[in-house]
């Protein structure tokens, strides 16, 4: 993937950029540009987060803790890594004070702002990456208690929700018998909606978006039938072209209301703590969907402990709970891909037909056969 025109790489590695420096990494991310620096303040960069910061293709990460502390496997650094994207950590909480928006020149493990070092910390390479992650493993003891822990909080105040459906908004959408897609912003989102692109043609599901995934619905696949959670960072065109658009802020978070009504979008609200993946997952199962296919959703056992807690325990749940109907978009692309096209059966045919004619024509009694056939049809017409 090329850089952004905004960012420049000199002959020793260095590159340049914008410093983008906000508290919230949802914030960031509706400011983050190609070739910009992103700084980020995040113990352990899960993988989720740093595949939504790949993908607008900054110049280089700086994060202020350690990126991979070694507590436990964490999938970020690698996916930065992957995508050639720099991964600076453990700079310190300095550069927060940085102005934002000052040109950056990111060299080796030190952040430079006109000609002046202004932090340094460890530059992330595989190697650096490959001996951390030996000693990461044993901290997987410790993400799964706490998971497990976050799973009970859940089950205590949302049993109901989970278990009956208590409190589910009614939308309107008629989804008994049907197949339901859930569209998610993380885990390789784009990549899996692609894969499945010709499922979703051939049984046009009803697509429901989570946040921001709206916009990969609307341009992989088609116009989604329900938006559900903070779309604040939601494009337009995405939004105006959702049947429905339910807002749920778990976190308290405002920004999305004022958006629905500044586009004068109708809209539900829902004060649910569960996740917005969660709450979609448990809708679709309440309406009796038959078939549940989820994008960019968790669904290892390391997925899980990669992902934030509070939301991962609560998806977990709901998927026990949407129990088989339940599938991931990756095992849908196995099974779809080798189905065929309509244009791809009817050559077929007519390659067997061609095949059967030359066969014909090739032996006398097949040419004696055609000319009989053909003295009979001109006979035929003759004597109409």
């Amino acid at each position: 993937m090329s850089r952004s025109d905004r960012t420049t790489s000199g002959d020793d590695g260095t590159v340049t950029g914008a410093l983008r420096i906000e508290p919230s990494v949802r914030t960031l991310l509706r400011r983050l540009r190609p070739g910009d620096v992103a700084v980020i303040d995040i113990l352990d960069l899960d993988q989720q987060t740093a595949e939504a910061i790949a993908e607008r293709r900054p110049a280089a990460v700086v994060d202020v803790q350690a990126a991979i502390s070694g507590r436990y496997p964490t999938g970020g650094p690698r996916v930065l890594l992957e995508a050639d994207i720099p991964l600076i950590d453990e700079v310190g909480g300095a550069i927060l004070g940085t102005k934002d928006g000052a040109q950056a020149s990111i060299s080796g493990s030190q952040v430079l702002v006109g000609g002046d070092v202004i932090a340094e910390g460890r530059l992330v390479t595989l190697d650096v990456l490959t001996e951390v992650m030996v000693g990461a493993t044993e901290g997987l003891r410790v993400q799964l208690a706490t998971f497990t822990a976050n799973a009970m909080d859940h089950v205590e105040r949302e049993a109901d929700t989970i278990l009956d459906g208590a409190g589910l908004p009614d939308l309107g959408l008629d989804l008994d018998g049907r197949h339901v897609v859930i569209v998610a912003p993380g885990l390789r989102h784009r990549e899996q909606l692609t894969a499945i692109r010709r499922y979703v043609r051939d049984h046009r599901p009803i697509l429901i978006a989570v946040g921001e995934a709206a916009d990969a619905t609307l341009a992989l696949a088609s116009a989604p039938h329900l938006i559900i959670g903070d779309v604040d960072g939601v494009g337009d065109d995405a939004l105006r072209s959702a049947d429905r658009v339910l807002l749920h802020e778990p976190r308290g978070g405002a920004s999305g209301q004022a958006r629905v009504d500044a586009l004068g979008l109708a809209h539900s609200v829902s004060d649910s703590a569960l996740s917005s993946v969660a709450l979609a997952i448990l809708l679709a199962h309440a309406g009796g969907a038959s078939v549940i296919v989820t994008v960019g959703v968790e669904s290892s056992l390391q997925d899980y402990l990669d992902t934030s807690q509070a939301d991962a325990s609560g998806t977990f749940l709901a998927r026990l709970q949407a129990g088989t109907s339940i599938v991931d978009a990756p095992a849908v692309a196995q099974v779809y891909r080798h189905r065929y096209s309509a244009w791809t059966l009817v050559l077929l045919v007519v390659s067997g037909l061609l095949a059967l004619a030359v066969a014909i024509a090739s032996t006398p009694a097949g040419r004696a056969w055609v000319a009989d056939l053909w003295t009979a049809a001109t006979s035929w017409i003759g004597g109409t």
